[in-house]
């Protein structure tokens, strides 16, 4: 199915806003989630689903690091990399509008920050059964809430999304932000009235996986009203399925003459790929005369997924990627160890341990992600942890729910709780901090 109907889209051209402490000019889909860069994993996913080509989205300046990285994983996949300008502004529905001359099927469009148990041959299937024209994948929230904010201690505000659908057919009819609204939410009484069976959640996480009809990213390419997806298209189009498109007399059709060119009616018509498919399919799909449809897909309650667009997210993903492995991309608990690597430690525990890091004896390490090149000398303790690539920790050091970046040294007879320490920082010895940002960056 994969590889005959759908072309796929991973977006990772975005700049990690969210993520500047760790980060600092590094590739926000280059972060570790276990001994893995975060953007393998919707490609593993894909590949997993007989997908084998993907077009990748990503920011000039950094398709080469990217491009390396990539390439030394060794996926099976055939990656066509489309760079957009680094300096631009470019949102996600922007993004789907620059390649859209490449797309030719229907799409499934995903993040690179989106770290699922998912089986998409669920989703590609009731996407044709319901015959929609934009289907996302919505997953139980808040799975992040259950760990401490290493840094300074703050109020921490979860984003969350309203979510308003049809409990019997799973259409989408209202989305927006929590954000957007103080302590009330007003809907339209037609909305309300027209759909019974609403039900209204603050509790979903919206996983950015996105099944599209071709005809959507058409609508795009003319339109550049629309940047994002889940801001500002997803809405559009479900406010869309709620009006009555233009009444063409039989044996007219849509035409220039009776729609404007920008009118998203004017694309969402049966196509000749839509009649080759519904000829091929099994199902019986759910009639209606509104050639605009949303609808949700719903992950299994005890499926594992996290968007990981800021610190919170990147840890907790961290902390229980060795529980859901397995279920994540269909390998063993033991690919998270790289067997390239020196591991000395007898001491050693749910830990994800990338290419060449050097584990001294006499330590203790337990529930870390610890990634390449990395050195960890003898008398350590490391509990709950992310070690980036070519973190140096001398003798005598104690870390326990810290984030320790790219490159940066923990000189002998320290202790760090609870903080985040940027890239290439050196903790002088004998150090003791916590809930602190120790960074070299302004």
């Amino acid at each position: 199915m994969g590889q005959q109907e759908f072309q796929a889209v991973v977006l990772a051209a975005g700049k990690g806003t969210r993520l500047p402490e760790i980060l600092e000019g590094r590739p926000k889909c280059l972060l570790p989630i276990g001994p893995y860069p975060m953007i393998w994993y919707p490609l593993q996913l894909l590949q997993r689903h007989g997908f084998n080509e993907v077009l990748l989205i990503v920011q000039e300046s950094e398709k080469s690091e990217i491009q390396q990285r990539l390439d030394r994983l060794q996926l099976k996949l055939k990656l066509d990399y489309y760079s957009i300008p680094t300096e631009s502004e470019c949102g996600t529905a922007d993004s789907l509008r620059l390649v859209s001359d490449k797309l030719k099927t229907d799409v499934v469009v995903l993040s690179c920050d989106t770290v699922v148990e998912v089986n998409l041959y669920h989703l590609l299937s009731t996407f044709r059964e319901q015959d929609a024209s934009i289907q996302m994948l919505l997953m139980e929230g808040g799975q992040d809430q259950d760990v401490a904010i290493p840094g300074p201690k703050s109020k921490y505000k979860a984003e969350k999304d309203l979510i308003g659908y049809d409990k019997t057919t799973t259409k989408v009819l209202f989305m927006a932000s929590a954000s957007d609204f103080e302590e009330t939410v007003k809907l339209p009484g037609h909305l309300l009235r027209e759909n019974p069976e609403i039900i209204i959640s603050s509790g979903l996480l919206d996983a950015h996986i996105y099944i599209m009809k071709k005809w959507v990213v058409e609508y795009l390419a003319v339109t550049d009203l629309l940047s994002a997806v889940k801001g500002e298209l997803l809405p559009h189009v479900i406010k869309k399925q709620m009006l009555q498109p233009p009444v063409v007399q039989e044996g007219e059709g849509v035409s220039d003459s009776n729609v404007k060119v920008d009118d998203i009616f004017k694309y969402a018509v049966y196509t000749e790929l839509d009649t080759k498919i519904e000829k091929a399919s099994i199902f019986n799909k759910h009639k209606t005369s509104h050639p605009i449809r949303c609808y949700a897909h719903f992950a299994d309650l005890t499926s594992f997924g996290l968007r990981v667009n800021n610190v919170r997210s990147f840890l907790s993903c961290n902390l229980k990627i060795f529980e859901h492995f397995p279920a994540l991309t269909g390998l063993t608990e033991r690919e998270l160890v790289s067997q390239k690597s020196s591991i000395k430690s007898t001491q050693i525990s749910k830990c994800a341990v990338g290419d060449m890091t050097t584990i001294s004896e006499k330590t203790s390490l337990n529930s870390n992600v610890i990634a390449n090149g990395c050195t960890i000398q003898a008398k350590t303790r490391i509990n709950n942890s992310v070690l980036m690539d070519g973190v140096m920790v001398e003798e005598g050091v104690v870390i326990d729910n810290c984030i320790i970046g790219e490159k940066a040294v923990v000189k002998s007879g320290s202790t760090l709780k609870n903080c985040l320490v940027g890239p290439h920082f050196v903790v002088t010895a004998d150090t003791k901090k916590e809930n602190v940002y120790l960074s070299n960056a302004d």
